[in-house]
């Protein structure tokens, strides 16, 4: 039994109130949410006065608790849980639980470093060579070596661009699911590239390489893409990514990520018109947007840091993004409402590495080209990690989000527990700049939830409708 497990609790043990319930009133109907469990659900105005009154230490009598539903609710979703439940103890557990007692193993490649593009808040050091077959041999023996039977592989191909290195992606990809196989351990991989390169060929390679799903990236409008996401040598890369887009959509699930920053934010509802007049949201179609606030994540990017927004004022557009994206039929690549993290990345955990093209070991991959300062080691000969920078590994698996009264405190620490730590541990930027969205806009994101589920005409609030999960895409 996992020691998160809560058990069912004698109808007249005494009960708290959740630190974590939030309720959003908007005319006729209040959203009742708990960011811990997920439950979620509407509530007429007298229902919601009688969740007050319970909330408040006003509960029916034991012997009625049992036939009320909405109290029975309030139990089932955990807006009310034993007195004696510490939630904060609870979170810190499965934050713990998840980054060491792991067994599964993660891994971000770059093949290559090299870009075929030439954004200007690109973050990376583009001064690096292929993976070469020295180097993928030591990768291949690594991978054996820490990858358990019976335990599970997740891969994330990035760069650079790794289009322009498929023959290292297959060569590797061909090893880790072998293995994976011989070891009966699952594997999944995805990954991140500009799409320019995306025809046919790469396609099949792609799936043949076991790679479930594609991140691409629009910035804004066709006009506005083209002057920040062109190729090296200034050409225009808008309509090519497009056209692959549109040929892949039914065979792999494409993310599309949408940047967002000071200068293309008017012109994100044009591009998804024109996403959308392209056919990206017809049946049958696994592609699925998300916005992404553009930071200046190092001194490689810092001629960009004028343009970028600060995180309140993105969570202040974010929503009608959101609801812009929704209007025209786009599903969302991740609901905000329904992530109850352990962890929010795999650089804070012990089996998760960030590998270049070098065979030199980091922890998050916004260090790439940065190994000789800010890595932990590299890969030797025979497969094994060598940790030649323990202080650097120390500050990221001791990295602790319960430390700061501003996550013990917060509404959506469930959701986010902590945030980035890059801002903290590189940039010593404190917590804020690392924080989900949520934290500044968790009300209109409730609403907006809200409304999707009454479009799909879940009902009120009762003993069936306080439950994590009632919507799977947003």
């Amino acid at each position: 039994m996992s020691p998160l497990t809560i058990l069912k609790e004698p109808a007249d043990k005494p009960l708290q109130p959740s630190r974590y319930n939030v309720f959003v009133e908007r005319g006729d109907n209040v959203w009742a949410c708990n960011t811990r469990s997920g439950a979620f659900a509407r509530l007429a105005p007298d229902q919601y006065q009688r969740v007050q009154r319970y909330l408040n230490g006003d509960p029916p009598p034991v012997e009625e608790r049992k036939h009320n539903n909405l109290f029975q609710g309030l139990v089932r979703g955990q807006f009310l849980i034993p007195a004696d439940l510490d939630e904060l103890k609870m979170l810190k557990a499965r934050n713990q639980l998840t980054r060491f007692a792991s067994r599964g193993l993660g891994l971000v490649i770059a093949p290559t470093l090299r870009c075929n593009f030439d954004c200007p808040y690109c973050y990376v050091d583009l001064n690096a060579n292929k993976m070469s077959a020295e180097v993928r041999a030591r990768v291949k023996k690594f991978f054996s070596n820490k990858l358990e039977s019976g335990s599970k592989a997740s891969v994330c191909w990035t760069g650079g661009d790794p289009s322009i290195a498929m023959e290292v992606v297959e060569d590797l990809s061909n090893h880790f699911t072998a293995t994976c196989e011989e070891k009966e351990a699952d594997y999944d991989a995805v990954m991140i590239t500009n799409g320019y390169l995306l025809d046919r060929k790469m396609l099949d390679t792609v799936k043949r390489c076991g790679i479930v799903a594609l991140q691409i990236t629009f910035d804004g409008s066709k006009e506005f893409h083209d002057s920040t996401r062109a190729l090296a040598g200034g050409r225009a890369t808008y309509d090519r990514i497009l056209e692959n887009i549109i040929a892949a959509k039914n065979e792999i699930m494409i993310n599309v990520r949408i940047n967002v920053d000071i200068r293309n934010a008017s012109k994100i509802p044009e591009l998804l018109e024109d996403l959308a007049a392209h056919g990206l949201t017809e049946p049958g179609s696994r592609l699925a947007v998300y916005f992404a606030h553009v930071v200046a994540v190092n001194d490689l990017a810092q001629e960009h840091e004028q343009s970028c927004l600060t995180v309140e004022e993105y969570a202040a557009m974010e929503p009608e993004l959101i609801r812009k994206a929704m209007s025209l039929g786009f599903r969302r690549s991740t609901n905000p409402m329904k992530r109850q993290l352990g962890s929010y990345c795999g650089a804070n955990s012990n089996n998760h590495f960030v590998i270049d093209s070098k065979a030199q070991l980091q922890k998050c991959y916004d260090d790439f080209g940065h190994a000789e300062t800010h890595g932990i080691g590299y890969i030797n000969d025979a497969g094994v990690e060598v940790v030649d920078k323990q202080a650097n590994l120390l500050n990221w698996i001791s990295w602790d989000p319960f430390e700061f009264e501003e996550c013990r405190s917060c509404k959506v620490l469930p959701m986010c527990m902590g945030g980035c730590s890059y801002h903290v541990i590189r940039n010593k930027d404190g917590i804020g700049p690392g924080c989900l969205k949520l934290r500044y806009n968790l009300d209109e994101i409730i609403d907006l939830y809200g409304e999707h589920l009454t479009e799909r005409k879940v009902g009120q609030f009762s003993a069936g409708g306080c439950s994590a999960g009632t919507c799977s895409s947003m």
